[in-house]
This record gives C-alpha cells, sequence and structure tokens, in this order.
C-alpha cells in the first residue's frame, strides 16, 4: 500500500455494474475499494455505507437504478463533497443534468451513460455524418429487466445529431415509439439481447447505417479503464465518454 492508491466508493455496489466494476479494481494497483453503498442488500466483501454521508473515498462511482439516479442527485448536490462522482446510471433528468454541471464548478463531475468504447465511436460518427444525411432514425434494444425506455443513450445521441428537416416515417409498430429532437427511437425489449443499437441514415443516393452490440458487460471494462487511467488529468464537468475518448484521437 502507498500514499498513491485512490480510494474507489461505489453505489449500488451490489448490482451488476457494481460488482463488474468492485472485480477490476483488483486488478488496478494505483485503486482500492472503501465501501459500498446499496440500500437493497449487504456486502459481505466490504464495509457498507449507510448513506453517502459516511462515504470515504477519492472518487464515487454511481451505479444506482434509473428510478433512483435523479433522488440520489438531489442529495449529493446539496452535500458539502470531498470526493469526485463518476456517474454511470441512465435516466438521468435535465434538471438533474444542470446541477451536476453546477457541482462541476467545485468537484470533479463525469456523467457516462454508456462505458462502451463502441458506443461512443457511434456516437462520434453520427454526429460527424448527421450533416451529410437528411433522415435519420435510432433503434436500440435492451434486456427486458432495464427500466427506462428511450435509453438514455439513445437519447443522449438523438439530441446530439443534427436533426434539421429529418423526415420521420409513420410506420407502425408494436415496439415503443419516441421522438426525441425530431429523431424517431424506437425501442424494443427482450429476454434475448443484452443492449444494441442501430443508427440509419439516409439520404436521395445513399444509405449510412451502424450498428453497435453488446454480447457481454465486461465490454464495459474498456470505458471503466479509459475513466480510472484518465482520473488524476480530469477536473469539472464532463459528459458522455466521448468527451475523454475524443482526446485520444484525430480526425
Amino acid at each position: 500500500m502507498t500514499d498513491n492508491i485512490k480510494k474507489i466508493a461505489i453505489s449500488g455496489g451490489n448490482g451488476k455494474m457494481g460488482k463488474l466494476l468492485s472485480e477490476h479494481i483488483k486488478s488496478k494497483d494505483l485503486f482500492e475499494i472503501s465501501g459500498i453503498y446499496d440500500p437493497i442488500s449487504q456486502s459481505k466483501e466490504y464495509k457498507n455505507y449507510k448513506d453517502y454521508k459516511e462515504v470515504e473515498a477519492d472518487y464515487l462511482f454511481e451505479f444506482s437504478p434509473s428510478n433512483k439516479i435523479n433522488d440520489n442527485i438531489d442529495f449529493l448536490f446539496n452535500e458539502q463533497l470531498n470526493f469526485g462522482i463518476i456517474i454511470g446510471s441512465s435516466g438521468i433528468s435535465e434538471k438533474s443534468i444542470e446541477k451536476l454541471k453546477t457541482l462541476g464548478d467545485s468537484s470533479l463531475v463525469v456523467v457516462i451513460p454508456n462505458f462502451s468504447i463502441g458506443a461512443s465511436y457511434q456516437k462520434l460518427i453520427s454526429i460527424i455524418l448527421s450533416d451529410e444525411f437528411v433522415n435519420k432514425d435510432i433503434i436500440e434494444k435492451h434486456h427486458s429487466q432495464k427500466n427506462d425506455s428511450p435509453s438514455g443513450t439513445a437519447i443522449d445521441l438523438a439530441n446530439s445529431i443534427n436533426s434539421k428537416n429529418n423526415v420521420i416515417d409513420d410506420q407502425k409498430s408494436s415496439n415503443e415509439i419516441n421522438i426525441i429532437n425530431n429523431i424517431k427511437i424506437e425501442s424494443v425489449r427482450s429476454d434475448y439481447v443484452l443492449a444494441e443499437q442501430i443508427v440509419n441514415m439516409s439520404n436521395e443516393f445513399e444509405i449510412f447505417n451502424t450498428e453497435h452490440i453488446v454480447n457481454d458487460r465486461k465490454a464495459y471494462l474498456s470505458g471503466i479503464n479509459l475513466v480510472l487511467d484518465s482520473l488524476e488529468d480530469l477536473d469539472g464537468y464532463y459528459f458522455g465518454l466521448e468527451s475523454i475518448l475524443k482526446n485520444r484521437f484525430k480526425i
């Protein structure tokens, strides 16, 4: 042990993403788990925090479910924090985003709707090409236990691309349909998928589609690693893995 080791606390530490992170931290020499906060169940391996006020850490990873995340952000916003926050939960409201931006004036705040490197590249490519193609739509597929619909990743993508003059088709579907920023998002929930997203773009002469498929949650470890390796160089407010990733390549 050295003084350079950073302590990580995990909110939602007994969930699937929380366990994925805690297991991964064991392989990192410069980080250790200080404890977890999970009101649903107790950890037998780590210290259990009863609430956020007990958290002792350099960074808190927030993996609470979508139906709890905004309440948790309210609490974190109103407290004097002495740790950085990395939020990996979907379902964050616009009101919560504004609070997190304000919180970023005094603390490190990193909001990552999707830790997949592939999803980040899909978003960056879609932003670049959205000026070239008039029509766009998104199809997102997730496991049936996912509470929010459409996904936070799909909403973020729809709000990030140029949708001017986009034509929305009126084809009927048995799946849920939402219109975000003049972009149609079709949401599928199934026991047979983990996470998939298709972005369809077209104009009069050509079609360009990107498809991203996650077959295993271990895919998110690449994004988690990127965040962990970048923490000491980050300051302020960041939204999306691509806000960190884009500094690593040039087009």
